[in-house]
């Protein structure tokens, strides 16, 4: 994993920012939940300790809170389906949170001895804000914004100066919980993308596998609009006498080396899966069959220029591939142009393989 998937999800790839998402939204709808019943649970201990005069006050602040945080329920069953919501969420929950906050401490203005409950609720709401996955730049806006509330709702009451003790304590405290929960939120980020990697990638080649694949392929139709695009469906010549004659490590680094080539031919642009034993696919973008057959005769004559050398020091073998490609459109049927392009690989095969074969 790159450092820099750490700092910004513009670093992600866009199926992953959808499973983020995804696992943000239900974990946010946890966290609302049970932000609701404690802020109104607490009305009972602020029954106990706090004298008639402030509990009047405060439990109908608490209720109303609880009344506000309610819509982010729903709402968060549709911020799984879009980033901005989930942000715009996430800060308005934000926003409410800290306005209670104010409030709160607003109401012991007389000078009346303050609850630890309410001084402590920032921490609180830091620690509540590492259960989501969110990269280190969205974990420093929100430490951001809590610390500005926090200094702002002290000079507004005007607790402290820039010189009192107790406000530097209470920045180094924002910056230690800020900081851990920066921490938290970075380590689950990693799990969610290691897990994300193990279910969508092949653990030898490291390229998609093809339920990814399709679902790329899904996404790619959809933006292409009126540009076309071409699949290029190749498989390895004779692969099954490779590991027979060569034993399977050599057929498993035939395999890590076509996929490498792979990513040298077609670049960063291009959609690679592994999708089947000895099957590789290709998604180009904005390209139409002409370009893409061109394209996939690179790659042929790519690989079998590049002799494999046997991991086990026994010489080395020649690679050959065949190749199917089929153009598509926004309109195309995607069965119906995975079913062209295998028809067009076997075509290659039976063409005598080690070639380049169009979809009829």
């Amino acid at each position: 994993m790159e450092l820099k998937e750490y700092w910004s999800d513009s670093y992600h790839s866009s199926d992953f920012k959808l499973t983020r998402i995804g696992f943000v939204a239900i974990r946010f709808r946890w966290l609302v939940t049970l932000l609701i019943i404690g802020i109104a649970g607490w009305i009972a201990v602020d029954w106990w300790v706090l004298d008639p005069a402030h509990f009047q006050l405060i439990w109908k602040i608490r209720l109303i809170t609880g009344a506000m945080l309610t819509p982010l329920l729903p709402l968060s069953y549709l911020c799984k389906l879009n980033r901005r919501w989930m942000v715009a969420s996430l800060y308005f929950l934000l926003g409410i949170l800290l306005t209670f906050n104010l409030v709160g401490l607003w109401s012991f203005r007389d000078g009346a001895p303050i609850p630890i409950g309410y001084v402590a609720f920032p921490y609180f709401l830091l620690a509540l804000l590492s259960v989501l996955p969110l990269p280190v730049k969205s974990g420093l806006r929100v430490a951001l914004v809590v610390t500005l509330a926090v200094l702002g709702t002290d000079y507004w009451l005007d607790r402290h100066s820039l010189h009192n003790g107790a406000l530097l304590d209470r920045l180094w405290l924002l910056l230690c919980f800020s900081l851990a929960m920066i921490w938290v939120q970075a380590g689950q980020l990693r799990m969610l993308l290691d897990l994300y990697r193990e279910s969508t990638r092949d653990p030898l080649t490291r390229l998609m596998n093809r339920r990814l694949f399709m679902r790329q392929l899904e996404q790619a139709q959809r933006d292409s609009r009126h540009q076309p695009f071409t699949l290029i469906l190749f498989d390895l010549d004779r692969f099954k006498r490779i590991n027979d004659e060569h034993g399977h490590l050599m057929g498993d680094e035939v395999l890590v080396r076509v996929a490498t080539t792979l990513g040298d031919i077609f670049g960063p642009d291009a959609t690679l899966a592994r999708f089947g034993g000895e099957e590789f696919i290709v998604l180009l973008p904005n390209t139409t069959l002409e370009q893409g057959l061109r394209r996939a005769e690179t790659l042929r004559l790519a690989v079998e220029s590049q002799p494999v050398e046997n991991p086990l020091g026994e010489g080395e073998i020649t690679v050959t591939l065949s190749a199917g490609v089929v153009e598509g459109r926004h309109d195309s049927k995607l069965q119906v142009l995975l079913n062209q392009v295998d028809e067009a690989l076997y075509d290659a095969k039976r063409n005598g393989r080690n070639c380049v074969q169009a979809a009829a």
